[in-house]
């Protein structure tokens, strides 16, 4: 295997990049890379993309994900978690399950958030969480994002378990600090873990580096998409990518006769274009 697709459930305490060298050193790779940061101290699905499948990162991502962790009153952090400095502290506990269920519909649909400064994003040129361990403060920026199906726990003391789903680049701190601006007290999140990654779940994943079951074909990672099986009189011009008559619609995938993918393209209901031509992948 040329490339793959390797869903790790990733352990607390280390980074994604660190994890997903490892997930690579374990099943003989040298390239690869993951698709959707997950905090040191977070937990679960990490989708860490290997060899040739790197070119696939675009389609493999997924656009919504789906997190829970738990919400803590009485305290905000710099970090927005409890691994930070404290910033401030107040008492919590008036505050009842009913209090933080009437604020979520706040965040339910597309809004605005303002990034975390402990983040990889880049203001006046360097990565907020390094502005911030040299003591600055930046103005960070506002992303849009879309928020869906709030699930919520009983408050226990001064905790509550959320689960929700979120699209690409929404920061799970920050939204357990915007909540807690809604009820007016300060709040973090903890305990953060990702159970669902576009089309990948956490039950599929392996807490080791190495397990077969968790490690997918190309093929395999784009389920979900249109596929195309390509004839022996198209497939030499599918892998220089030549258009291909075909009535798909929007993304979509070409195999052979095996099943193994040729290319990534788009169609528009009448020719499919190549975008990513796997031609090292097949034997021809």
């Amino acid at each position: 295997m040329t490339g793959g697709v390797y869903l790790l459930d990733k352990a607390a305490g280390v980074t994604s990049r660190r994890a997903a060298m490892a997930v690579a050193k374990a099943n003989n790779f040298k390239k690869y890379g993951h698709c959707g940061t997950l905090d040191p101290d977070a937990t679960g699905l990490l989708v860490v993309i290997l060899g040739k499948a790197t070119r696939l990162a675009p389609y493999i991502s997924g656009d919504t994900k789906r997190y829970s962790f738990d919400l803590v009153t009485g305290i905000l952090t710099d970090t927005l978690d409890l691994s930070g400095k404290t910033l401030a502290e107040a008492d919590s506990s008036h505050l009842t399950t009913e209090d933080v269920v009437s604020v979520l519909p706040s965040f339910t649909g597309t809004f605005l958030q303002e990034v975390p400064l402990f983040s990889a994003v880049r203001v006046q040129g360097k990565r907020g969480y390094k502005l911030a361990r040299a003591g600055e403060n930046p103005e960070m920026p506002e992303r849009e994002v879309t928020v869906t199906d709030w699930e919520a726990r009983e408050l226990s003391g001064n905790r509550m378990t959320l689960e929700v789903t979120v699209s690409a680049g929404t920061y799970v701190r920050a939204l357990a600090r915007d909540i807690g601006t809604a009820l007016k007290i300060p709040a973090v999140a903890d305990n953060i873990r990702r159970t669902m990654a576009g089309s990948f779940l956490v039950t599929e994943a392996s807490k080791e580096d190495s397990c077969p079951e968790s490690l997918f074909t190309m093929a395999e990672a784009m389920r979900g998409y249109p596929t195309i099986e390509v004839n022996d009189v198209d497939f030499k011009g599918i892998l220089h990518g030549n258009p291909l008559n075909s009535e798909v619609l929007g993304t979509a995938v070409a195999v052979d006769a095996d099943g193994n993918l040729l290319a990534v393209g788009t169609g528009d209901g009448n020719l499919f274009q190549p975008k990513v031509v796997l031609a090292n992948e097949v034997q021809t």
